[in-house]
């Protein structure tokens, strides 16, 4: 585990022994609500605060484009050296990790969500390859029933319209939510 200022946190590493997924910048949250006299257990027995939690939202990079994913229930520790996605969390949330040549894929329902490779002084770190958090990407984030309804109300073109050209488009959205 890396505190202090070790590794950048502009990257994301996922870390099959974090409870949780934890991000340092209150800037990558779409959502947020402070935390009071909340801490977390970090390596070694170290108790760091929780400023917050809330919805952060990044940009994988897959070999045929990019996928929006959003995490929700995200700690914010600003005091953590790097960013964690919480393979386990994930595990809870119905997502598969397959072994790579030089990483792991991480899929749900047969779809790939993101790849982390390994990286770091000693190989054993897996760096998640996605977009530079905080590079400007524009992130929709709505669930079918609210499309459903708003296509409905205003009389645009149907889901199944909008989902067939989306199928077609190279970016992909998906929203990873707690069990």
């Amino acid at each position: 585990m890396a505190t202090g200022n070790s590794f950048p946190t502009t990257g994301i590493l996922l870390d099959c022994g974090a409870t949780a997924h934890m991000f340092t910048n209150k800037q990558h949250f779409s959502t947020y609500v402070n935390s009071i006299d909340e801490f977390m257990t970090v390596g070694e027995h170290n108790h760091v605060p929780v400023a917050g939690r809330g919805s952060v939202c990044f940009s994988a990079i897959l070999p045929n484009g990019h996928l929006n994913i959003t995490l929700h229930e995200v700690l914010h520790i600003p005091h953590l050296g790097v960013n964690l996605i919480s393979l386990g969390a994930l595990h809870c949330q119905g997502v598969s990790v397959k072994s790579s040549d030089n990483g792991l894929v991480l899929s749900r329902d047969g779809e790939e969500l993101f790849h982390a490779f390994l990286t770091g002084p000693t190989g054993t770190l897996y760096h998640v390859q996605c977009a530079p958090l905080g590079s400007g990407t524009a992130y929709l984030v709505s669930s079918p029933l609210s499309m459903c309804l708003w296509h409905r109300r205003l009389e645009h073109l149907s889901p199944q319209t909008i989902n067939s050209m989306l199928c077609q488009q190279m970016v992909k959205g998906l929203d990873i939510t707690a069990p």
